[in-house]
């Protein structure tokens, strides 16, 4: 079949259109797009994969080395009211602040789970909005709407400030206090941060590393083995990697950089298992882990699987419905792999990737989850362009547990709580997780040899 033309994706407010030169992609509300990326059709195969159960009306797509599959159907054109990559910005102040609302109103999942009444706060702010609003207020109106969200998901940005509906703010000072680490938690001089500490604190400086410092391994005791996963992109050996503070924006790099980071924790892993063999126990740590790809935290996860098995479903906002929903698994993989019980050390700093990366280890039954619930915020931050050059990013996709269960907000939680940041007494604080799972390791062993 032939792919030229312009899809309209199922969920996710996007369109697509395929030429023979290339492809573009937009934001869209009812009458209107802005264009966000394009690229040649090279790119476009480096970027997509083309997937089964797709038609002339229909065209399944998935960015290649990801896993979340999205489906278009095939629409006679673009909407007449179309800002192309080429165009000057809009800088209507009145024009931006309702492609915000509309994109948020018909893609934004969660206004029920987090009890917000999104008509009703927008039209309050909107009688603030005039022809005459300043960039500097407008941003402002466009923040006090997403913070009653609580989503750390969601932020608006006009390039230079981001403003972030926030509900880890006390957490995140304390740790900026405590470890200098200030922004994206996985920033490369956050990372190295944190990396210290581990070291310090849990291998006696002893421990090995890898992955530009994400990944920390080795043993606290003879029989239990620490292994600490700082962020779930950056691993790969390269410039990009080395340096990288986020995910690539653009298709075709997302799809490079994944495919290197994959290619990475494949050999990490082989690595890790090999030292942590003889261990009777792991102590698996994420409390300070900001998030990556889903994938790569899904493939540690099958190096401690003893069997296929579901780990979680997604499926996205549509209109009043859903799209299909798309089931995921955790199974076996790689020669070395490690199958005795596993103490999984969480927090509310474990997020996104790595609430996922919780939600594949509470299907394992030799897991235990130790520390307090994870951040909440599972869905893909999906970013959306306003006309005015400006973006918002937005939670749209529902992931559940293996049981059917939603713990967007809440986050994954645990088996056994205990302490993780504690003011005036960080270290100790941040100790407790780790000696409540020796304790259980110690004790599951006591019970098995009697």
């Amino acid at each position: 079949m032939s792919l030229t033309g312009t899809w309209k994706s199922q969920g996710y407010g996007w369109m697509l259109d395929i030429g023979p030169e290339g492809y573009s992609l937009f934001d869209i509300i009812p009458g209107q797009a802005v264009e966000f990326e394009r690229g040649s059709t090279e790119e476009f195969k480096k970027g997509f994969e083309v997937l089964g159960g797709t038609s002339n009306d229909t065209l399944q797509l998935r960015v290649r080395n990801d896993i979340t599959s999205y489906v278009f159907d095939r629409v006679e054109r673009l909407p007449a009211k179309t800002l192309h990559l080429h165009d000057p910005r809009q800088p209507d102040p009145i024009g931006s602040f309702e492609f915000f609302r509309a994109v948020f109103e018909n893609d934004y999942a969660f206004f029920k789970h987090r009890n917000v009444d999104w008509p009703e706060i927008c039209a309050e702010a909107r009688s603030r909005v005039s022809a005459n609003t300043s960039p500097e207020t407008l941003l402002q109106i466009l923040g006090s709407l997403i913070q009653p969200l609580q989503d750390n998901h969601v932020v608006v940005s006009d390039g230079q400030t981001t403003l972030v509906s926030e509900r880890l703010a006390d957490v995140k000072q304390l740790i900026a206090n405590e470890l200098g680490v200030i922004g994206h938690i996985g920033d490369p001089e956050n990372v190295a941060s944190i990396g210290r500490l581990i070291q310090q604190e849990f291998l006696g400086s002893r421990g090995r590393q890898a992955g530009n410092g994400s990944v920390h391994w080795g043993m606290m005791e003879k029989n239990i083995a620490y292994l600490n996963v700082i962020r779930m992109f950056g691993l790969a050996d390269t410039e990009a990697a080395r340096v990288a503070n986020d995910l690539p924006l653009r298709r075709p790099d997302n799809a490079r950089f994944h495919g290197d980071d994959l290619m990475a924790i494949d050999a990490i892993l082989d690595d890790v298992m090999t030292d942590i063999a003889p261990a009777d126990a792991l102590a698996l740590d994420v409390r300070l882990n900001g998030g990556g790809f889903d994938k790569l935290g899904m493939k540690i996860a099958n190096r401690l699987a003893d069997r296929r098995q579901l780990a979680f479903t997604k499926h996205a906002r549509r209109g009043d419905g859903f799209t299909e929903k798309q089931p995921f698994y955790i199974e076996p993989e790689g020669q070395k792999r490690f199958s005795r019980p596993v103490y999984l050390l969480t927090s509310a700093r474990t997020a996104s990737a790595g609430d996922v990366f919780a939600l594949c280890m509470r299907a394992l039954p030799q897991v235990t989850i130790v520390g307090q619930p994870s951040t909440g915020i599972l869905s893909d931050n999906l970013r959306k362009h306003l006309p005015n050059g400006w973006y918002t990013t937005i939670s749209n996709e529902y992931y559940c547990a293996a049981d059917g269960q939603l713990f967007e907000g809440s986050g994954v939680p645990v088996d056994v709580e205990t302490p993780v940041f504690v003011a005036g007494d960080f270290r100790a604080g941040y100790h407790r997780a780790v000696d409540e799972a020796i304790a259980l390791a110690h004790s599951k062993a006591d019970r098995a040899s009697v």
